[in-house]
């Protein structure tokens, strides 16, 4: 990643908009049986300098797609990054 933008609730990621979406956005989608597709792509993690997998989540009506951050309430509201893909990913409450 080059350079990171916010622009209010999307995130720019060299150059394409993303906007945010957390593990409970995600389980609240699935509560209210919304559509949406997931897939992952490798970046670079800036902390190490390591390849990783960022969640992408593309949502039936949305115009961008979304990123998985962890809860800024409980984290600090960074792009999870994983070492690997995961088959299933894991909501926590």
């Amino acid at each position: 990643m080059n350079e990171v933008f916010n622009v209010g609730e999307t995130i720019l990621l060299d150059g394409e908009a993303l906007s945010l979406v957390t593990r409970v956005g995600v389980k609240r989608w699935d509560e209210a049986g919304e559509t949406y597709t997931s897939r992952y792509d490798q970046v670079c993690d800036p902390l190490d300098g390591q390849m990783k997998y960022r969640c992408l989540f593309e949502k039936d009506g949305a115009d961008v797609p979304f990123v998985l951050v962890n809860d800024p309430k409980k984290g600090d509201g960074r792009v999870v990054l994983f070492d690997q893909k995961l088959d299933e990913l894991t909501i926590d409450n």
